[in-house]
């Protein structure tokens, strides 16, 4: 059985619950709150990061969305009991790992990260230290941002079957985790970005996302669309 440590709304716990229900992969969900420093959790991983997975079966501790990724290639898809997520050739593979980076680094830092912090971090936070009101001109900011990602993300979509080819790939997983972070805070305007929003519909009509889409988390209500493939 495999473990998984994670947050409803945090990106990269998306990623690897994804990751999991496509490679059909059986595994137990345990909600972490890293904002408590849990000691328990702290053993397990001193960073303090999400997502972090067990792997009773071999005794083994992965820590990192890419390590969790990676690993999680190597054991059910290189022996093909499982369809791959970084399918094709080395230039198609390298396309996905680069699409990746861009969406869990660039678009993070640049937006998904921004908004989640001041509005999901600061809710949680409990330092009173530590001002817990959300920076909207940072909000704002990271929505102006937006824009750019969308324009080069509607570039892919409109000239690609899935964002880095043919096939359906952890670049599509890492994008969609991180748009569907924004889309449960209502932070994105569907009607500016059609050939986005079908691929992203496409996403939401896969069973593994179903998952996702049914989370609710204590405190903040996801707009209606929010879950229905069909917005």
């Amino acid at each position: 059985m495999i473990k998984l440590f994670h947050f409803k709304l945090c990106p990269f716990s998306r990623r690897a619950r994804v990751s999991l229900l496509e490679l059909r992969v059986e595994h137990l969900l345990i909600d972490e709150k890293v904002w408590d420093r849990r000691r328990e959790f702290l053993s397990i991983n001193p960073a303090g990061t999400l997502p972090v997975i067990i792997d009773d079966d071999e005794d083994i501790t992965v820590i990192n969305i890419y390590a969790i990724t990676e690993f999680l290639e190597e054991k059910f898809c290189f022996n093909h009991l499982q369809e791959s997520l970084i399918p094709g050739e080395y230039g198609e593979r390298a396309e996905i790992r680069r699409l990746v980076d861009w969406f869990d680094i660039k678009f993070y830092k640049d937006v998904s990260g921004v908004i989640l912090r001041e509005l999901i971090d600061k809710y949680y936070i409990k330092d009173q230290a530590i001002s817990t009101s959300p920076n909207m001109d940072s909000i704002r900011i990271a929505q102006e941002n937006l824009t750019y990602h969308f324009n080069y993300l509607n570039h892919l979509v409109s000239s690609r079957k899935w964002i880095a080819g043919d096939k359906f790939s952890q670049a599509d997983i890492a994008a969609a985790s991180h748009i569907s972070c924004l889309d449960y805070l209502n932070k994105i305007n569907w009607d500016k970005w059609e050939e986005v929003r079908n691929w992203y519909a496409r996403i939401k009509s896969r069973l593994s996302f179903s998952d996702i889409l049914s989370d609710k988390l204590p405190g903040f209500q996801p707009p209606i669309h929010y879950s229905d493939p069909d917005f």
